[in-house]
């Protein structure tokens, strides 16, 4: 089995890396939430007018205007109630405005991630929510990586078989941790490996190169 995320190779369909990454991002959205505020205010101009109406629709960014009311929280609440039938806990009670509910389901989803990644059916489902939710306040917060794709991990498991999960590195930070290492299978490349590692991806493209033009 894969990873559904890295496609590592895993015992479940969600690897433990892209989990714990999955719940670093789900820690943020009650910070995340209140950056949005900053976001709704018109934008320029207004959009064409309805038919049958004397007005334009109100210049308002929808995006940022549906995370700011249950575009974070609902589908997590659906996890979250899930979550509580299985383990029979109490049922979820109103919670008051919607930073309340974000707040209180990314709690208790944090608070029981070791028992979801265990016995959650979902698991994978509630994994994509995460990150789809936190690829839409990144893009409406304009948080926009600078990371850079670099290749494929040539990384071997016990049973031979590569790795092949996407290598991203951020130039900016090189220069202070003078490494790169595979969010997948967690081999680090250490500054006095980086020219081995480029020589491995650079064959690996070639190789990868001539057989399709041999097609």
């Amino acid at each position: 089995m894969k990873c559904l995320f890295c496609r590592r190779n895993n015992d479940q369909i969600v690897c433990i890396n892209c989990w714990q990454f999955a719940l670093s991002q789900l820690k943020k959205f009650p910070e995340k939430y209140n950056d949005l505020e900053d976001e709704l205010q018109p934008s320029k101009g207004y959009g064409e007018r309805v038919s049958g109406t004397k007005t334009p629709p109100l210049p308002v960014r929808l995006e940022t205007l549906y995370l700011r009311t249950g575009g974070i929280s609902h589908n997590l609440m659906l996890h979250e109630q899930q979550i509580r039938i299985e383990l029979k806990h109490t049922k979820i009670t109103w919670r008051g405005e919607e930073i309340n509910r974000i707040t209180k389901t990314c709690e208790y989803i944090y608070t029981h991630e070791e028992w979801i990644y265990k016995k959650y059916d979902d698991i994978d489902q509630l994994t994509k929510d995460i990150q789809d939710i936190s690829g839409r306040i990144n893009f409406v917060l304009g948080n926009k990586s600078e990371e850079v794709t670099i290749g494929t991990c040539p990384s071997t498991d016990d049973k031979g078989e590569i790795c092949g999960a996407i290598l991203r590195i951020n130039p900016n930070i090189l220069t202070t941790y003078s490494e790169i290492k595979c969010r997948a299978c967690d081999t680090t490349w250490t500054s006095d490996k980086w020219r081995l590692l480029g020589r491995i991806i650079e064959s690996a493209t070639n190789k990868a190169e001539s057989s399709s033009q041999n097609i």
